[in-house]
């Protein structure tokens, strides 16, 4: 289903999300579908009580999110607008909309970098990004919609076969006619291996028919680098392929990706939890 899933909780930071998803789909006709999950802590009290209150909720969070929506549709009547409320835990929510609409994109918001509440309120996008199989677009704090004409993906040439979405790639390559510049930075050949030619020549293989362009920068910081190709090449989409690291690896490695979602001015295309997998639905064949 060619639709992009919206989860908020109606924050600014999550209105803006879906402001800019609705444009997206008004540009490129695609549906909008909002979810929104009532998150209730552990019973401290009988269960009885605990399912009235649960009730409650879930009924207030109805009644909001259809006035919400209804007024949507007032403003944008050609688009079509579906909601789903719940009860229960974010990111299994998140999985069952996934698995019931497979959306072309979740389109979630991020407050930015600064205070550890910031951080927090990230916390359920980075979530989302890393374990559900569906490409996701991050919207910082003030992004605002424009056509996509120049997608940036950031790779560090390391088993670029199995760690490069692909697929995903191409697909919105094709559905935003955008051209993909494909980012690698490194300083003093400090990331250059034995394998690394050969990393390369696969890259090549890969996107061999889709408007490419290769692009090397020398830079000792990994998301200033990014960012100055951004606004010198006028970046409209970045895409960054997060690594997973073992536990030990995750408390000495700062991760490039969750930087780069704080720093970056730009929406950011995460598809990392979609590699090869059947789960997520968009049909490539209608943009093949």
């Amino acid at each position: 289903m060619n639709t992009l899933l919206i989860p908020t909780d109606f924050s600014p930071v999550a209105n803006n999300a879906i402001k800019y998803a609705i444009d997206m789909a008004l540009a490129y006709k695609l549906d909008v579908s909002l979810l929104h999950v009532v998150l209730l802590s552990t019973p401290s009290v009988s269960n009885v009580v605990y399912i009235d209150v649960a009730t409650d909720f879930q009924k207030e969070a109805e009644e909001h999110m259809a006035f919400y929506v209804n007024t949507l549709k007032e403003k944008y009547p050609s688009l079509n607008i579906t909601y789903k409320v719940e009860t229960g835990l974010f990111l299994d929510s998140l999985k069952r909309s996934c698995d019931d609409l497979s959306p072309v994109a979740i389109v979630m918001g991020i407050t930015g970098i600064g205070s550890t509440f910031d951080k927090l309120i990230g916390s359920n996008t980075i979530l989302a990004m890393r374990s559900v199989a569906c490409p996701l677009i991050v919207v910082p704090r003030n992004g605002v919609f424009k056509e996509v004409g120049k997608l940036c993906v950031a790779c560090d040439l390391q088993h670029v076969a199995n760690s490069t979405p692909l697929l995903a790639i191409k697909t919105f390559a094709k559905l935003f006619d955008a051209q993909v510049h494909i980012l690698n930075v490194d300083y003093d050949n400090r990331h250059f291996t034995a394998n690394t030619p050969d990393e390369l020549e696969v890259l090549n293989l890969m996107f061999d028919n889709v408007d490419a362009k290769f692009h090397f920068v020398e830079n000792e910081n990994v998301p200033d680098a990014i960012n100055d190709f951004i606004e010198r090449e006028k970046i409209d989409m970045l895409i960054m392929l997060p690594k997973k690291h073992s536990f030990v690896e995750s408390l000495f490695k700062k991760s490039q990706t969750k930087e780069m979602l704080y720093q970056s001015h730009i929406p950011m295309l995460a598809c990392a939890a979609c590699i090869n997998s059947i789960e997520w639905g968009l049909d490539y064949k209608l943009y093949s």
